[in-house]
């Protein structure tokens, strides 16, 4: 059994959570709270991965090392 790792990101959006991998467009978990996110995203990445390696191709391997956050204001004048 091979393992593989991923970084997540979860943000919410109104109620409810959004999780995606930077490395794989597309994958992503949705959810009440970011538990649930989670857990939705690790079910939509162990399909993703199963479908790949049904077809035979390789997984992408992860290169997206989230190092922190943070959030920036923009003034804009009218």
């Amino acid at each position: 059994m091979q393992a593989y790792t991923y970084q997540i990101v979860i943000v919410k959006e109104g109620k409810k959570y959004w999780a995606y991998i930077p490395d794989l467009p597309g994958v992503y978990g949705l959810g009440d709270t970011p538990a649930k996110a989670k857990k939705d995203i690790i079910q939509a990445l162990k399909l993703y991965i199963e479908d790949i390696l049904a077809e035979g191709g390789p997984v992408p391997e992860s290169t997206a090392k989230v190092v922190g956050f943070d959030s920036i204001e923009i003034p804009v004048e009218d």
